[in-house]
C-alpha cells in the first residue's frame, strides 16, 4: 500500500475516492488518511544518536536522509517523470514496519513531484540517483500529518522508508495535452516499434503498437494543411501495418477488415488495403466479398499477380466450400 498524500493537501480529492498514486498505508485500496478522534501531537524529527542523516534542501529540517548504497551518474529525477523504486516503511520511533513493496511482486511506479504520493516522497526521491539505496525520515508534515493512516499510521507519527530508485523516464504526455504535431511525431516512434516487433515475430506486440500510433493521428487525418496530411498519410500505414500483423496472426480476422476499410477511406484506390481486405474474407469465408476486393484490385492493376494467385485460391476454396456444403445437405435430406 504506497505512501499517498492524505488529508493534508488532498482533502477534498480523498473524500471523493480519488486514488494519489497507490493504496493507502492501512488498506487495501481505501483511504484511511484521517479518524475521526482528535489528532495525535507531532513527534519531533530527529537524527537519533547521529545516524548519518542530512537535511533534504528546501524542507526546513521536515525531511532527513541518509544514503545507504551511493547511486550512479549525476543525473536525479525531474518533476513529472516516472519512476520506478522499492521501498520499506517503518515507524522511525518503533521500527515497526507498515508497508514495503518488496512484499509484492514488481516495483513500485509512480509520477514525482505532482502529489500522488506524500510530501517526502515527492521532495526526498528527485534528490536521489540512479541506483540509489537511502532512507528517507519523514516528519509528520511530510508524512501522514497529524491524524496520521490508522490504524498502522499513528497521528504525527514520524517515518523512515528506505527507498531503492532503479529508473525514471518522462511521462507520456495525455491525448488532449499534445499538438498535432507531437502526435505525429509519436505515431511514427509507435509505428517504428511496431515494425520492430513485427519483424521480431512479436505479432501482438506489433498490433499494439500499431493501433496506439493509429489512434493518434486518426482524428487528424481529415485536417487540412501540412500536419494533416502527415496524419493521414501515417493512419493509412499504421491501419495497413496492423491488418497485416492481424492476418499472420489469424485471430483478428475482422479487426483486419476494418482496418483496411479504415485505410480506404482516406485513400480508396490503395492496392494493400483491397488486397489485405480481400485476403481476411477469404480466411473469414466469405468468398465474394474477397472476389469483389480483389476485382477492384485488378480493375487498378490489371497485372497484378498477386492478386490473380489469390482470386484462384479464393475461387478453389469457394468450389470446395460449395461441394461440402451440398453433401452435407445430401446427407440430411437425402
Amino acid at each position: 500500500t504506497p505512501p499517498r498524500r492524505t488529508r493534508s493537501r488532498t482533502d477534498k480529492m480523498a473524500d471523493q475516492g480519488h486514488s494519489h498514486g497507490g493504496e493507502a498505508c492501512s488498506g487495501h485500496g481505501h483511504d484511511h488518511g484521517h479518524s475521526h478522534g482528535a489528532p495525535d501531537k507531532a513527534e519531533e524529527l530527529t537524527d537519533y544518536d547521529g545516524e548519518g542523516f542530512v537535511e533534504v534542501p528546501g524542507t526546513d529540517g521536515g525531511l532527513l536522509k541518509k544514503i545507504l548504497t551511493e547511486g550512479s551518474g549525476d543525473e536525479t529525477p525531474i518533476k513529472g517523470n516516472m519512476v520506478s523504486v522499492h521501498y520499506v516503511g517503518t515507524l522511525t520511533k518503533t521500527g515497526n514496519k507498515f508497508d514495503s513493496s518488496r512484499d509484492r511482486s514488481g516495483t513500485f511506479e509512480f509520477s514525482v513531484g505532482t502529489g500522488q504520493v506524500i510530501k517526502g516522497w515527492d521532495s526526498g526521491i528527485v534528490t536521489m540517483k540512479k541506483g540509489e539505496k537511502c532512507i528517507l525520515r519523514c516528519s509528520a508534515e511530510y508524512g501522514y500529518g497529524k491524524r496520521g493512516s490508522p490504524p498502522k499510521i499513528p497521528g504525527g507519527a514520524c517515518l523512515d522508508f528506505e527507498v531503492e530508485l532503479f529508473k525514471w523516464w518522462e511521462k507520456e504526455k495525455e491525448l488532449w495535452e499534445m499538438e498535432d504535431s507531437e502526435k505525429i511525431e509519436l505515431a511514427e516512434k509507435h509505428k517504428a516499434t511496431g515494425n520492430t516487433f513485427f519483424k521480431a515475430g512479436s505479432l501482438e506486440d506489433a498490433v499494439e503498437a500499431y493501433t496506439k500510433g493509429y489512434d493518434l493521428v486518426k482524428e487528424m487525418a481529415d485536417n487540412d494543411g501540412d500536419d494533416g496530411a502527415k496524419a493521414k498519410a501515417l493512419a493509412v500505414a499504421l491501419a495497413l501495418n496492423g491488418a497485416q500483423a492481424r492476418l499472420k496472426l489469424g485471430t483478428e480476422l475482422s479487426e483486419a477488415a476494418t482496418a483496411c476499410t479504415d485505410a480506404l477511406k482516406w485513400d480508396p484506390n490503395n492496392v494493400k488495403a483491397l488486397f489485405r481486405r480481400a485476403q481476411a474474407k477469404h480466411k473469414m469465408s466469405d468468398f465474394a466479398a474477397a472476389t469483389a476486393d480483389l476485382d477492384l484490385v485488378l480493375g487498378i492493376d490489371a497485372n497484378n499477380v498477386d492478386a490473380k494467385n489469390e482470386k484462384s485460391r479464393v475461387a478453389v476454396a469457394a468450389a470446395k466450400s460449395a461441394k461440402a456444403e451440398k453433401a452435407m445437405y445430401g446427407k440430411m435430406f437425402g
